[in-house]
């Protein structure tokens, strides 16, 4: 739950950014939504293979009897979510996603602000 509430205020703020610069804001919500779950995905095998190594077989994964794997994906969701450090882990990689379209918006050019020569404010005073 708390994930996605943040994922959407993520994909918001990028949305702000990128109708602020003349971009498609619905389009850079849908890059943020995306490179947030990819690298989330990322963080879970992350801490699948770095930190759950040792807690359960993985070579379990590759059988092809359905009971063994449903088996073990339970084993692996109790020990993820039974460590904090685990969780916070894996939504760090989630913020990393979102930083990374962060970091490709604030690349893209933003609105041209028309050019007043210094002689057009001369009168204005």
């Amino acid at each position: 739950m708390v994930e996605i509430i943040l994922l959407s205020y993520l994909a918001w703020r990028n949305s702000v950014l990128a109708k602020s610069k003349s971009l498609n804001p619905m389009a850079w919500a849908i890059y943020t939504v995306i490179a947030f779950l990819g690298c989330f995905m990322l963080g879970l095998i992350f801490v699948i293979f770095a930190f759950c190594r040792n807690a359960v077989d993985l070579n379990l994964l590759s059988s092809t009897d359905a009971a063994v794997r449903d088996a073990l994906a339970k084993n692996l969701v109790k020990i993820i979510t039974g460590n904090p450090l685990h969780t916070f882990t894996i939504e760090m990689f989630g913020i990393g996603g979102y930083l990374i379209a962060r970091y490709l918006l604030d690349r893209k050019p933003g609105k041209k602000e028309p050019e007043i020569h210094w002689m057009d404010k001369i009168g204005e005073q």
